[in-house]
């Protein structure tokens, strides 16, 4: 039969893994960067910034992905040098409809035009075929941000083209060239090493006509690639991607490390199991703050990065349950969502013992759904972020009397009321429970002019989450 082990007897069995096992450094450094939103609605920009800590030079992956079903785009390559730190704003796309993406740091870029300060607008060739398929869906999304590896001495002349000599790199065209028919078109590994993390970056969601901006971290994964992996391809290739790295993963629950490998199963490689292990979470937690006196507003981004691979297959494959749709453009996944004010009132309080009989039913918590990948929950239609409705934002009402306060999503219960539960995500033995998730929570306080000053403010705080794991271990 089938025995479940707590936590502490799991890691005491399993152990801690090697240097090289994926996980969430908790000091923001690491070879791959999740940044969990950028928009461009309402006329708001999204600000990105990366910074290489190392005395490496780095060869960086910049992928960027729109909210609904995580397809790609835009996609290029990123070089780095020593200690170099890059740039980059998202905004409305100024002769089109969509998302465009420019930059006024010389950090050498391939293709070029990125680092040659063009503005490049976003594609939607991925999704065209989806019945949401205009260029307004490049609007909102997420980064990945994934360190290829790091370039050397190789056959060219490329650490002195990276390095800058009074702020300008030597030759970002040799880089350029590099992959026009030139050697990495033929070897792309060519002076290459494996990657060894240190990159940090952060977001800015600014609206500068309201004054206002909230600035939140990136994710880090630290090993993600085993040493030795060397993952360097074409600007505009679809590798590498969060299915790609090591099955080692290390998660850390408390002053436990829960260790293990995940085995990989049909239509999901080991790799994206173990990336998704790492960013489980049963619950995630934050405060709301709504108060009318203050014209107060507050959404939260709850971004699935890794989800598309789980439901693009048909049926989907746990721990998510609902396989993408195309003619709907949707995959909905379902939760509980419960709340309660500074003053530990909550709706889903129990009657008092001295009431009447018969006694009403104490409220359930509220079934919800989010249908996209990279999702924006508004409270009483605060629509803080501007995220429309018919993509990837949605609206929660709090009942009248809960303006402040602090909500759960709880994602192991699908259907409300803790009678059907989610599949967990099995890996290596080990079972973890919820949902693959990053995000945080936007505040905004907007006063406008008071006595001719602008008097708006925003703050981001990151959600706070709880873990499930399990294990099933075969006994007599």
């Amino acid at each position: 039969m089938k025995k479940i082990l707590p936590v502490a007897v799991l890691a005491a069995m399993a152990g801690v893994n090697g240097a090289q096992a994926v996980h969430v450094n908790s000091d923001g450094l690491g070879q791959v960067l999740l940044f969990p939103y950028y928009t461009t609605t309402g006329g708001q920009d999204t600000l990105i910034n990366i910074a290489n800590t190392t005395a490496d030079y780095k060869a960086v992956k910049v992928r960027i992905l729109e909210s609904l079903n995580s397809r790609e785009v835009l996609d290029f390559n990123l070089y780095l040098s020593p200690f170099d730190h890059w740039s980059a704003a998202i905004s409305a796309d100024p002769d089109g409809v969509g998302a465009a993406i420019t930059s006024g740091d010389n950090s050498c870029t391939v293709p070029l035009a990125i680092s040659n300060g063009d503005t490049i607008p976003f594609r939607n060739f991925e999704y065209d075929e989806d019945s949401i398929d205009g260029l307004e869906r490049t609007k909102e999304g997420y980064i990945e941000i994934i360190e290829m590896g790091i370039v050397e001495v190789g056959t060219q002349n490329w650490p002195q083209d990276i390095k800058h000599v009074n702020g300008v790199p030597g030759d970002c065209q040799d880089l350029d060239d590099s992959w026009n028919n030139g050697v990495w078109a033929s070897d792309s590994q060519d002076g290459m090493d494996s990657a060894t993390g240190g990159l940090y970056g952060y977001g800015v969601l600014i609206d500068v006509e309201e004054g206002t901006d909230a600035t939140y971290d990136a994710v880090a994964l630290d090993n993600f690639f085993d040493t030795g992996v060397i993952f360097h391809t074409a600007p505009g290739s679809l590798d590498p991607g969060l299915d790609d790295g090591t099955p080692d993963y290390d998660v850390i629950i408390g002053n436990t490390v829960v260790s293990g490998s995940a085995a990989g199963r049909p239509g999901i490689s080991a790799g994206l199991d173990a990336t998704s292990a790492v960013l489980m979470v049963d619950t995630i937690s934050n405060d709301y703050v709504l108060d009318s006196d203050l014209d107060a507003g507050t959404d939260w981004v709850v971004t699935f990065p890794t989800k598309r691979d789980y439901v693009v297959p048909f049926p989907a494959i746990d721990p998510f349950t609902d396989t993408w749709d195309p003619l709907e453009s949707e995959s909905c996944e379902g939760f509980a969502l419960a709340y309660v004010d500074r003053e530990e009132g909550s709706p889903l309080a129990p009657p008092t013992s001295n009431d009447f009989s018969p006694q009403p039913d104490p409220d359930e918590p509220e079934l919800f759904t989010f249908c996209a990948e990279a999702n924006v929950l508004s409270f009483n239609s605060s629509n803080v972020l501007e995220a429309p409705q018919d993509r990837n934002g949605t609206n929660f009402d709090l009942e009248e009397g809960f303006e402040n306060g602090w909500a759960r999503l709880d994602f192991k219960d699908t259907d409300a009321n803790g009678s059907s539960d989610r599949p967990s995500l099995p890996a290596g033995g080990t079972d973890f429970l919820g949902l693959p998730t990053i995000g945080f929570a936007v505040q905004k306080y907007v006063n406008g002019d008071l006595d001719g000053v602008l008097s708006n403010y925003a703050g981001s705080i990151t959600h706070k989450g709880s873990r499930s794991v399990l294990a099933s271990v075969s006994v007599p």
